[in-house]
């Protein structure tokens, strides 16, 4: 319920680049996106309106979770009975960590 907001992503990352710094540009090569094979499974969830919410707290101001079992390029859930869908298996968001000033002066505000 409390998570802080202001950590790291707590299941991806970061992943530390050796001797870089901000402002440097980096490439970075996809090789293979997709599940661990043997752990074909993800999930969403969505804070409670009292603990961050999200997009839509006046239609869904519980928190909620679905757990999503993967089977081949479609993905059903046992939290909603009846839907199955084909997923488009992407890597969210990629991007730089800010300096430690820029850092913190976001989490002032």
């Amino acid at each position: 319920k409390n998570v802080d907001l202001t950590q790291v992503h707590y299941l991806s990352g970061p992943i530390a680049v050796s001797s870089a710094e901000p402002g440097d540009l980096l490439k970075v090569e996809l090789l293979n996106l997709g599940p661990l094979q043997g752990d074909e499974w993800g999930f969403t969830g969505t804070f409670h309106k009292d603990n961050g919410g999200g997009f839509l707290t006046d239609h869904y101001p519980e928190a909620t979770k679905a757990c999503w079992d993967f089977q081949g390029v479609y993905c059903c859930s046992r939290h909603i009975p009846g839907v199955r869908f084909a997923g488009l298996i992407h890597p969210g968001l990629i991007g730089t960590a800010p300096s430690a000033e820029l850092l913190a002066m976001w989490n002032e505000r």
